[in-house]
């Protein structure tokens, strides 16, 4: 899961750029004639290129605050995760330093669920 995460996060960036470039290549004409700053201009040679900087700075732009979200969201995904499943019972550990001085110190418990099931005898199929 995360690494298909991971995957799409990386390549977001250039999928969203690749589009933006077949878009302008496809469109260019039209962008030159409706979307281009420098059309009153035409010694720069410009051809809707402008448009398309811009159109893959908003994607950029875009896609860095989609990252931002999705970062937060995972680093409150983790909090959840570990204030959800830690039982902080078991964490807790007793010590008493004097009597009737309890103190309580935190410390991470790792629980192991696995048991050994100890077999008596070894299964030995019926002699045929």
């Amino acid at each position: 899961m995360s690494t298909i995460f991971l995957l799409t996060v990386l390549l977001s960036k250039t999928i969203y750029s690749v589009f933006w470039q077949v878009n302008f290549h496809l469109n260019q004409k039209e962008i030159v004639r409706m979307e281009c700053e420098n059309k009153n201009r035409p010694e720069l040679h410009c051809n809707g290129k402008c448009y398309l900087a811009k159109q893959l700075q908003k994607a950029e732009d875009q896609l860095d605050e989609k990252r931002e979200e999705s970062s937060k969201s995972l680093t409150h995904l983790k909090w959840m995760e570990t204030s959800l499943f830690a039982c902080p019972e078991k964490f807790l550990v007793k010590l008493e330093l004097a009597p009737f001085s309890p103190l309580k110190i935190a410390r991470f418990h790792d629980v192991n669920f696995y048991h050994f099931e100890n077999i008596s005898g070894c299964f030995h199929p019926p002699c045929g």
